[in-house]
């Protein structure tokens, strides 16, 4: 498949700055600080220079944009995570390639051709909407720096590498055959029949196994009877909820606690609402005057105003967060709907009432043993703390992790570490990841859980896995041996049911119902068949019939119809266009980067990497 469709970004973030750069040579993104500088080239492709300005400029967008996007100023670091120099040097060199392809096959502009790029430009238009010879004159000189004769040659530069481009790229369509393929891949629904065989379909149950069948299993399954490896670790462990008795909280820090946080016991009556604003109550008006007649929905006005449902959700408010007249009107409502119009802080608006959220108050009576719990273990976790420097001290000492447990509420016991082991300390991250990472004869030292406690780990020993005695597992083999049987019993018996299924058949006969499924696609997940069914439904011919293994059951599926994508269906033509428009573009875009890569291969490529360096650190700061 083609390399932007194999989900790889570079090519497309190459062009898209390149898109951005021949916008900018054009129309000006004003930047213009190594005006003056003796080095006006960071290299060459074949004959053809990359300007130190162009370099500069892609690269100074492509860091806005960046920025912008995280809503913050990268570091030169960060950049270089992102691969943002080598992204713009892609697409500067991709550029210069063209460039010189051009000028060796002598492909050219006009001037009526450039003046009509230029004259049309809105970055020159005038108040009147024609070109403006000041905005022009302005931006050459304060701008760009260049005097006209040397912005219209880049002028006629660009037009000719897009002439080359497209020339390049008139033959990409590929007439809806990929796209249809796909979307009829991604969107065809299948309907299909299953029924489940199980142990109760069986003519007899399965037979007792013999001593000789367990052995059987037993060593042929021996993995499965295997003790897990083990860890032998000691510990000593100070759990914040062992030392609660050992804390006196007063009332008075509990109450004060159940007075700080009203928000969280008081909670105000609140509405949660989507607001829209009108520039006029005439206007409000009339789009709630829509909205009853049931001409148009509120997300529709959401849209009209030129708004989406983020950009008008308040979420939940009290009283005090809206305008008087807004907040009569909303807490007066018994149920959510659309309310207004209402003076709003804003100007004049619709409300839509999403939920109707009623005053919660706890008195402290109900919460004050809460409250002492959650003060009492912030004060178990301080007396932690306090106590962390002892145990160390004692460990620094020599002192064994078993003699520690004259320090008040530390635990100090063994467990075996184990895939399994339900002990307290296994469900800590921190306490798997040391017990994991431990090797013998290790210093045992302090290390702090998520919840405030801290510990101490010794690897004692490992014990590697061995085989568990026939005897101690002699049930687990039974049940295992019993469902092994059971289940190879059902396989065979859906594989006689198979072809009868298949000549259109039922399994009444048997006193199984098949139950039809209607319309799935190929993400459709059905809670009652395995996983495996929908797979198995869109390999079958119309008609044909699966049978899937379902461990403790056996099911067959039938297929009984499929519906492909109807680019004729309403509002399927423009999927399809959509996808269509996509694919040219992805296609467009490898085959642009093929092209420049075989340019640049013939014509040969030359970077200064100081010159590079430099120039970035100009444009953001820092160094590389």
């Amino acid at each position: 498949m083609l390399n932007s469709m194999r989900g790889s970004g570079q090519s497309k973030t190459m062009w898209v700055i390149m898109g951005l750069l021949m916008f900018g040579l054009t129309f000006g993104f004003g930047l213009d600080s190594l005006r003056g500088a003796n080095v006006t080239a960071i290299g060459s492709v074949g004959d053809e220079d990359i300007e130190v300005n162009t370099y500069g400029r892609a690269y100074q967008n492509a860091y806005l944009r960046l920025s912008q996007q995280i809503g913050r100023n990268l570091t030169p670091a960060e950049l270089d995570q992102f691969g943002i120099q080598e992204q713009v040097l892609d697409a500067v060199t991709s550029q210069a390639a063209l460039d010189n392809e051009t000028a060796i096959l002598g492909l050219s502009v006009g001037d009526d051709m450039v003046r009509e790029n230029i004259a049309t430009s809105t970055q020159f238009q005038g108040l009147n909407g024609g070109f403006d010879k000041e905005a022009y004159r302005y931006f050459l000189e304060n701008q760009v720096g260049l005097s006209a004769g040397q912005f219209e040659a880049r002028v006629r530069k660009e037009s000719a590498r897009s002439l080359l481009q497209n020339t390049i790229l008139s033959g990409v369509s590929n007439k809806d055959t990929m796209a249809l393929t796909l979307l009829n891949f991604a969107q065809q629904e299948r309907s299909f029949e299953w029924a489940q065989l199980a142990e109760e379909n069986l003519a007899a149950p399965i037979a007792a196994p013999t001593q000789e069948d367990l052995e059987a299993l037993y060593t042929t399954q021996s993995a499965d009877y295997m003790t897990p490896l083990t860890r032998k670790i000691t510990y000593a462990w100070l759990n914040p909820a062992d030392l609660l008795d050992e804390v006196d909280v007063d009332e008075a820090q509990i109450r004060e606690s159940y007075d700080l946080q009203s928000d969280r016991f008081n909670r105000s009556e609140q509405r949660a609402v989507d607001r829209v604003v009108f520039p006029s109550l005439e206007e409000a008006q009339a789009a709630r005057d829509r909205f009853d007649a049931e001409a148009v929905s509120f997300s529709e006005i959401v849209s009209e105003r030129g708004l989406t449902d983020a950009d008008v959700d308040l979420g939940e408010v009290s009283r005090t967060d809206l305008s008087a007249a807004a907040a009569d009107l909303l807490f007066g409502q018994s149920e959510p709907g659309v309310v207004g119009p209402v003076e709003s802080s804003f100007g004049p608006a619709l409300f839509r009432i999403n939920a109707l959220i009623q005053a919660d108050n706890t008195p402290f009576e109900e919460v004050r043993d809460e409250l002492r719990a959650e003060l009492a273990g912030g004060s178990a976790r301080r007396l932690v703390f306090d106590l962390i420097g002892e145990i160390d001290d004692e460990l620094a000492g020599g002192v064994r992790l078993e003699d520690l447990t004259k320090i008040s509420g530390l635990q100090v016991g063994t467990l075996d570490y184990f895939d399994g082991n339900d002990h307290a300390l296994m469900g800590y991250n921190g306490f798997r990841a040391a017990a994991l990472a431990a090797q013998e004869g290790d210093f045992a030292e302090i290390l702090d859980l998520s919840d405030g406690g801290v510990f101490a780990l010794r690897l004692d020993s490992i014990v590697e896995p061995a085989p568990i005695p026939l005897a101690e597992v002699l049930e687990r083999v039974s049940e295992d041996w019993q469902a092994s049987k059971t289940n190879e019993a059902l396989l065979e018996l859906a594989e006689r049911f198979k072809p009868g299924l298949e000549k259109g058949g039922d399994l009444a006969f048997v006193g199984v119902d098949l139950v039809a499924v209607d319309g799935i696609n190929r993400s459709s997940f059905i809670e009652a068949v395995p996983p495996s069914a929908v797979a198995e439904v869109f390999k079958l011919e119309l008609g044909g019939v699966a049978v899937i293994d379902a461990g403790n059951a056996a099911v067959l599926v039938r297929l009984t119809n499929i519906t492909d994508f109807d680019s004729d269906q309403d509002g399927n033509d423009v999927v399809l266009d959509r996808i269509t428009q996509q694919i040219d573009a992805q296609v467009s875009l490898d085959i642009l980067e093929y092209y420049s890569d075989a340019l640049q291969s013939k014509a040969g490529v030359s970077l200064n990497r100081n010159i590079i360096n430099q120039v970035n650190q100009q444009m953001i700061g820092g160094g590389y």
